[in-house]
């Protein structure tokens, strides 16, 4: 990961920066990759929490750790196109929005930190999960009265429980197995990995000629818009299988996945793509 320099940071606000992107960042047709993006407001958040936001060593440790239940990531489409030699300083700011008695949910504004352009939001709710149980788990009292102010507030839209949809029956599929690689602390599968398995299958879907007008690699294609909802978990070595669908003939950009572990969806995504495809970028063009 870059450089980060915690700029500022209080119970329920901080603002993290980072000198420019990593090289490993870009995937193989040169663009920034959406699972590397959303691993960037992942390293945000954590940098932020061990410096004191939401009081964060306090409510996590050997009994209990914070994951994430559901997001919100809205990217423009020009973040997708930044290089290795782009001047960008990248200022992600996170604010809380909202206390449950087990549940936070705040929000992230990924900013030029020199212009002030907004690139990109990101919206969580996380839990605090028992890491015996694997079940949800109560904040401390002293935590919900310090945050009492936050316990009413609104939930945004796009973090209101929805009925996953069916899965169709021509839907593609592609079996896909998780690495150690692809976990975190937590003993499971990083919330980033799943992005990137369905990166994978909407790729192998779109060469395949499956989906209606995306035909190519779908890294070229800049991500704009992604919902997602982790139902469950799974963890290295598991048996993952993955079906993407796009919802109707007039709405190709809108495209669906959903992951299963043993028959039962332990993750579901709505996303939109950009319509058009970049070329391919060589390194030296990065």
């Amino acid at each position: 990961m870059s450089h980060y320099d915690v700029k500022s940071v209080s119970g329920h606000a901080a603002s993290v920066s980072f000198a420019g992107i990593p090289y490993a960042d870009f995937d193989r047709t040169g663009y920034w990759s959406v699972w590397c993006t959303a691993k960037m407001f992942e390293a945000a958040r954590i940098m932020a929490m061990y410096s004191g936001f939401i009081d964060f060593q306090k409510i996590d440790g050997r009994e209990a750790g914070i994951v994430i239940v559901k997001q919100g990531l809205k990217l423009k489409a020009n973040l997708h196109q930044k290089s290795l030699n782009s001047s960008f300083d990248i200022l992600i700011n996170t604010q809380l929005l909202q206390v449950g008695k087990t549940s936070l949910v705040f929000n992230m504004e990924f900013i030029d930190g020199t212009t002030k352009e907004v690139f990109g939001e990101n919206i969580i709710k996380s839990v605090r999960m028992n890491r015996k149980t694997r079940r949800p788990m109560a904040f401390p009292d002293w935590f919900y009265e310090k945050y009492k102010s936050f316990t009413e507030s609104t939930v945004p839209n796009v973090l209101t429980k929805q009925p996953l949809p069916e899965i169709p029956k021509n839907a593609f599929q592609f079996v896909v197995v998780p690495r150690h690689s692809d976990t975190d602390r937590n003993n499971h599968v990083n919330q980033s990995s799943y992005i990137k398995f369905c990166m994978d299958v909407a790729t192998h879907a779109s060469l395949s000629g499956y989906y209606a007008y995306y035909t190519q690699d779908m890294c070229l294609y800049a991500p704009l818009h992604w919902t997602i909802s982790y139902v469950g978990e799974c963890v290295a070595n598991d048996n993952l299988h993955v079906y993407t669908w796009q919802d109707d003939d007039s709405a190709p950009s809108h495209i669906q996945f959903s992951i299963l572990l043993k028959d039962r969806v332990i993750f579901h995504a709505s996303t939109i793509f950009d319509s058009e495809p970049k070329k391919r970028r060589l390194p030296a063009k990065y």
